[in-house]
């Protein structure tokens, strides 16, 4: 399999085929897939703990584990996706034309450092939400 080739669907069936030869019934579950998901997403998230992103890049020891828990969070984004009936592909753009609304390219073409992008990104965000301070600045 390589990202260049494989489909969506292809993963989900080859979760299947797994789950089903262990009866794994339970990975049917959305809540508990769910809850997989961010536990797997914590286990990446601790190989990045007290390291810059510059000394996680350079750290080749770290490729293997990191990629590892890629596919394990992958993996329970399909199960969920698979469990709910969800079409990721579709989702997935529905998302990206909600955030080319929310998040317009013209709003950070003023920014000039990260700072002020970050700041753009944050006022958004907080206008979204509603009674922020942030949201009120203009």
């Amino acid at each position: 399999m390589r990202d260049d080739v494989t489909k969506i669907q292809e993963l989900k069936e080859e979760i299947r085929k797994f789950r089903d030869a262990r009866g794994w019934d339970d990975m049917k579950n959305p809540k508990d897939a769910a809850l997989s998901l961010v536990l797997e997403a914590a286990e990446l998230l601790e190989h990045f703990q007290w390291k810059t992103s510059d000394e996680v890049k350079k750290e080749k020891r770290l490729f293997g584990p990191i990629a590892d828990e890629l596919a394990d969070v992958l993996w329970w984004v399909m199960v969920v996706a698979d469990a709910m009936g969800i079409d990721v592909a579709q989702a997935f753009e529905r998302k990206l034309t909600k955030n080319e609304k929310k998040y317009p390219a013209k709003a950070f073409q003023e920014a000039k450092t990260q700072a002020e992008k970050d700041r753009v990104y944050y006022r958004i965000k907080a206008k979204a939400r509603g009674s922020h301070p942030l949201a009120e600045e203009e």
